[in-house]
């Protein structure tokens, strides 16, 4: 012990492996967008078939949250998000061989989901937050741009790959990608904590935040504000991470655009994460960043209500990604300034879970509003009411910690 984390290399170094370990994750569940076409015209599967096991893949996510939440705190980040990544890369692989609609419940609604729920942003934050203290904004903002890197690199890969050599090689490349990259570099990349290589912890540089539980935060009023006003994030943002492809073949565009613009909601989102994480925060707190990122989402879908040209479907793909991403890591640091680490993975689990419940709707609803109606307006206009219900929720939190007790003075 004597050296401080931060100062070792080791901070740097875990922060890359969160990174590496979202690019991988979210890289692949977010590629199933691309899918979506290709399995409904090999299958013959209707749009609300495969929007709804998509949207069973995220309410599995969210179910999976507060388990894998509990799983961390217990054993540590490093072994949980190992596995996690090597069951999600296994049945990206077994996707490639299916035959049968049942089969594809299985392998993305279920083992997909699991592995995500293990290897994604609360395990990711968790593992962070361990290890950064003082500076957890900004390794939060950093490592979550790993989420921007997987739509930019994994996204369009998804749809090339699917438009040369077809869906069934595209699913098992992809599943090669995670189990050959993102399986080694998190095993042997990681520690759960700096302790476990003879180092210290940093010090935070005001007093200590109480060492919350989960029973306790789910008594706290902001702990529902939050977590609330997050749900509204998850039900935008799978919405339209599922169905804007299909949106843009519906204006015109080719099979492999999807995954182009989604290559540009990355960009868009990294260059938001970066402002949001390294200046906006600082100087705002997380909560006005927040709100002005749900009014930027708000005309974004509204544009996409609207959309009826190539031209107004890019601006609302700009406008969502900026402000998409940027919010997990601010909601992710509310939580975490507010809670402490102590239970953090319990904690951001059911936040996690309330917002994967309201995401699994967004897919569902975007689906059977665009069967009932033969288009999305009525699907993108729902995301923007259900955005406008979130802002409100998020000008209602207070960014105020819940601070540890301190011991008595004993009378002399």
């Amino acid at each position: 012990m004597g050296r401080l984390a931060l100062n070792s290399g080791w901070g740097t170094r875990i922060t890359t492996v969160a990174f590496v370990s979202l690019t991988g994750a979210f890289g692949l569940n977010l590629a199933i967008g691309q899918f979506i076409q290709p399995l409904m015209g090999h299958f013959g599967w209707s749009l609300a078939a495969t929007s709804g096991t998509v949207a069973v893949s995220t309410l599995m996510w969210g179910l999976a949250q507060p388990v894998m939440g509990r799983l961390i705190d217990r054993s540590g980040p490093r072994a949980v998000m190992t596995v996690s990544a090597a069951l999600m890369g296994l049945a990206y692989v077994l996707l490639a061989t299916i035959t049968d609609f049942w089969q594809f419940v299985v392998l993305f609604g279920i083992i997909v989901a699991i592995g995500f729920a293990g290897c994604s942003s609360m395990p990711a934050s968790v593992l962070v937050a361990r290890w950064h203290v003082r500076g957890r904004p900004q390794a939060l903002a950093i490592s979550s741009m790993g989420i921007n890197a997987g739509q930019l690199l994994l996204l369009p890969l998804a749809g090339v790959l699917i438009s040369v050599f077809g869906w069934q090689t595209a699913f098992a490349l992809l599943g090669c990608v995670m189990l050959a990259v993102v399986v080694p570099v998190i095993w042997f990349g990681a520690r759960n904590t700096p302790a476990d290589v003879g180092l210290e912890a940093e010090q935070p540089s005001v007093q200590a935040v109480a060492a919350t539980g989960l029973s306790q935060a789910l008594k706290d009023r902001q702990f529902w504000l939050i977590s609330l006003s997050f749900a509204g994030c998850g039900y935008s943002l799978y919405m339209f991470t599922t169905h804007m492809p299909k949106l843009a073949v519906e204006l015109g565009f080719g099979a492999s655009a999807g995954g182009w613009l989604m290559a540009l909601v990355a960009v868009c989102s990294a260059a938001s994460m970066w402002t949001t994480g390294q200046w906006a925060a600082k100087r705002w707190g997380k909560r006005r960043p927040l709100l002005v990122l749900h009014v930027v989402r708000i005309v974004g879908f509204v544009l996409l209500t609207l959309a009826g040209s190539g031209q107004i479907l890019t601006l609302g793909v700009v406008l969502f990604g900026l402000s998409s991403f940027p919010v997990i890591p601010l909601t992710t640091g509310l939580i975490a300034d507010r809670f402490g680490g102590t239970a953090m993975g319990g904690i951001l689990g059911s936040t996690w879970l309330i917002h994967q419940v309201c995401a699994a709707l967004g897919v569902l609803i975007g689906g059977v509003l665009h069967d009932a109606t033969g288009d999305y307006s009525a699907s993108f206009a729902s995301g923007a009411a259900v955005l406008l219900v979130s802002t409100v929720l998020t000008w209602l939190i207070r960014e105020r910690r819940v601070l540890a007790q301190q011991p008595a003075m004993q009378p002399s």
